[in-house]
Order: C-alpha cells, then sequence, then structure tokens
C-alpha cells in the first residue's frame, strides 16, 4: 500500500510526527499524536485509522462496535489528569487494523499486511 502524501517515511527510530501519520517501513506501523485536549482519544483513533487505510472515517463502522467509546476516553483522559505512575495502554483491533493507544496521545496502527510479518 502506498503511503498517502500527508504521511512520511520513517525507517526506524523515533517515528511519530505531530499533525500527521508516520509510517515505520521497518515495522510496517502507522504512528501518529494527537492532543487530548483538541480531540478526544476515540475520535483521534477513528482518523488515525482512516488515514492510515486511506478511507473516508465515515466510511469506518462505528468504534463502538467494538468498545465503548465514551469509556476509552475517560480511562486515557482520568489517567493523563492524575498522580499515578502506570502508564495506560489500550489495544484493540478496528476496521482490520491493530490499535494501540497510550495515553500520551501516541496513537499506533497496524494494518492487516503488516501483522503477517
Amino acid at each position: 500500500m502506498d503511503s498517502p502524501t500527508k504521511q512520511s517515511e520513517s525507517s526506524g527510530g523515533e517515528s511519530v510526527a505531530h499533525g500527521h501519520m508516520t509510517f515505520n517501513r521497518e515495522t510496517g506501523t502507522y504512528w501518529a499524536e494527537f492532543d487530548g485536549c483538541a480531540l478526544q482519544p476515540a475520535v483521534a483513533v477513528v482518523y488515525a485509522v482512516a488515514e492510515a487505510s486511506q478511507t473516508d472515517p465515515l466510511s469506518l463502522p462505528p468504534l463502538q462496535s467494538v468498545l465503548d467509546a465514551e469509556a476509552l476516553n475517560a480511562l486515557v483522559e482520568t489517567n493523563k489528569n492524575s498522580q499515578s505512575q502506570t502508564d495506560i495502554t489500550v489495544s484493540f483491533e478496528y476496521a482490520d487494523h491493530h490499535v494501540v493507544l497510550k495515553e500520551h496521545g501516541r496513537i499506533v496502527i497496524t494494518p492487516p499486511s503488516a501483522e503477517n510479518r
């Protein structure tokens, strides 16, 4: 799959870029960061998967069909605002992609083609 023009490629190392997706050729994964103040985690996931799969976000199934989106938002936001030393990582399948969401605003998306590596 060709990378969209908004995406940059990385051969390794730090793979996160603000404001757009970054493709890591080594792992076959897409990385993105989101600002939890401007965008809820559940919404950020939908937009990130849409961009990684070159799909309109409205064409994707509702995130609510695979998990409780409000609970995801609350979990990530609550831990981000707490004094907890525990890092929250949520991992799930959405629209045939493996998604890992970290509380500090990082989303890692593994498309189906990369899972067979």
